[in-house]
């Protein structure tokens, strides 16, 4: 009995525990993350925007770079979420740690048609972006996969067994802070 109070306790202490930059450290299934990647995809397709920002949130967050991607767009053309070239770009940047060719030419082109001022904030933000949701900090590794019936790129993220800390995305340009 002592046992269970005991373990009772502990996860009330660690769920309850944020950090104020909205941060938290969880585990979760991969199979979980996969189908709500493949579903959320599927929904921006189909131009349900709503469900797609719904279930593409949390893959995002883990470091699936498909899901990220679509964010990415989702960001830079104001679809369902508040238009932000500078969350799209941030998005789009980490996304791009997979090297995908076509998704790395998107990148430069929109960064090369940013003015100056704005390219120091992409810095930024892309930085900021891979250090909370990139690979390393997610402890994932992504690979190119085949699709069905598609000529579209598909990246085939494993996540390891290490607990991550998984961050809030920022749905407003006044949300994001940037770690010095």
């Amino acid at each position: 009995m002592n046992r269970y109070l005991f373990a009772s306790i502990c996860l009330l202490i660690l769920s309850g525990c944020k950090s104020n930059n909205s941060a938290s450290i969880q585990t979760e299934s991969q199979l979980s993350l996969e189908l709500m990647e493949i579903n959320g995809i599927q929904s921006y397709q189909k131009g349900d925007y709503e469900n797609a920002l719904r279930l593409l949130k949390k893959p995002a967050t883990w470091g699936y770079k498909g899901s990220q991607y679509t964010l990415a767009f989702m960001f830079l053309k104001g679809q369902h979420v508040p238009q932000s070239t500078l969350i799209g770009m941030g998005w789009l940047g980490v996304a791009t740690e997979v090297e995908t060719e076509e998704w790395s030419e998107q990148y430069r082109q929109f960064y090369e048609a940013a003015p100056v001022q704005m390219k120091s904030e992409i810095d930024s933000i892309v930085n900021e972006y891979i250090r909370r949701y990139g690979m390393k900090a997610q402890n994932i590794t992504c690979k190119k996969g085949p699709t069905i019936h598609t000529r579209a790129v598909r990246h085939v993220c494993t996540k390891s067994d290490a607990i991550s800390t998984v961050y809030d995305i920022d749905l407003n340009e006044e949300d994001v802070t940037i770690k010095q």
